[in-house]
């Protein structure tokens, strides 16, 4: 068991950090998009609207933010751990960070706001579980989460926190 562990802990330490960075992000978004609707009083039961349109795309940005800061300093901390450190690398690892997470910025988008209108025509009485309602919406941002969590590894792995080349 201890040899698995030791195998696959990099797996493992960016799993847990990938789920609180998608704890992060998912808090971030639903408080905005919760907000927007009670503390604004803005109709959000309209996908199509603009008024939909406008606060989702400040909801993804402000959870984009949020999520990849946290993501940044825990991966490169706890993850990624014989990724090189020399001098000078913390600047050019948080550019190539934040640019692959412009990429899957534009996939959580894409995914998110085409599963919810694809959804929206298929559920038309949301289930309930655990108190939630499982409206178009959320489980759009559920199968978004998946794709970008993959995204966002190979990406570091491949891109940002490379070994130090000898």
């Amino acid at each position: 068991m201890k040899e698995l562990l030791k195998k696959y802990r990099e797996i493992i330490m960016y799993l847990i950090f990938g789920v609180l960075t998608t704890v992060v992000g998912f808090g971030t978004y639903f408080l905005i998009m919760t907000g927007a609707e009670k503390l604004l009083h803005l109709p959000m039961e309209n996908e199509t609207s603009g008024t939909y349109i406008t606060v989702y795309m400040a909801a993804q940005i402000i959870q984009w933010v949020a999520a990849v800061l946290f993501a940044f300093f825990t991966n490169r901390k706890w993850v990624f751990t014989d990724a090189d450190r020399s001098k000078g690398t913390l600047p050019r690892q948080l550019v190539l960070f934040a640019g692959s997470r412009v990429a899957s910025l534009l996939l959580d988008i894409a995914v998110t706001y085409g599963c919810t209108l694809l959804l929206a025509l298929l559920i038309t009485d949301p289930p309930v579980i655990l108190g939630i309602a499982l409206t178009p919406g959320i489980v759009a941002k559920l199968i978004a989460a998946v794709l970008v969590i993959i995204a966002n590894y190979v990406l570091s792995k491949l891109l940002v926190f490379r070994k130090k080349k000898l």
